[in-house]
């Protein structure tokens, strides 16, 4: 079976159709997958394969690599592969501890309690809009949160409220409310 490169280079100059695309992406996909169980990548295990999968090496395996990979990927002939390896951030996805079985309902935060949060005692916080204070962490927060939406559409929907034209409306408000309740 070929890999990704081999399968590349026979294209030549011509264009690939769509089922060779299709080819493709899956070879790359299999190349990656033969690295992504590997617990160090070596510049010989990058040096055989197609700039896509390298691309993607960079993307999402970069701190994977040793020194002299990592080298390889910053320096690379493709502009995309060298722009992914030097924008390469590790996620950082911290194991959640098993909860115990004993453990308690969590209460669910308000927004001022998350803002305070994100604050973490500042007067004011550089976001991408500039500096911003508590209410402004909240009023973004808020506005983006589906209680807002939700409050919104139950108070269009209570203009409704006792008109007998409009079926259902008293069950949709009940149904509006109850979900609310517990997030107010």
């Amino acid at each position: 079976m070929p890999t990704a490169l081999e399968f590349a280079a026979s294209f030549v100059r011509r264009k690939p159709n769509q089922t060779e695309v299709a080819e493709l992406h899956r070879l790359r996909e299999q190349d990656l997958a033969a690295l992504a169980t590997k617990d160090v990548i070596t510049v010989e295990d990058i040096q055989a394969l197609e700039w896509g999968v390298k691309f993607e090496v960079a993307n999402k395996f970069f701190d994977k690599c040793d020194a002299s990979a990592k080298h390889a990927l910053l320096h690379d002939q493709h502009h995309g592969v060298r722009s992914a390896a030097a924008l390469f951030k590790p996620s950082e996805k911290p194991a959640l501890p098993a909860p115990a079985a004993t453990s308690k309902p969590v209460a669910q935060a308000t927004v001022s309690e998350i803002a305070s949060v994100i604050m973490n005692g500042e007067p004011r916080i550089a976001t991408l809009h500039g500096l911003t204070t508590a209410a402004g962490i909240e009023e973004m927060i808020a506005s983006t949160h589906p209680t807002s939406l939700l409050e919104r559409a139950e108070a269009f929907i209570a203009g409704f409220e006792g008109d007998d034209l409009q079926e259902g409306v008293d069950q949709l408000l009940a149904d509006l409310r109850a979900a609310l309740a517990p997030i107010r």
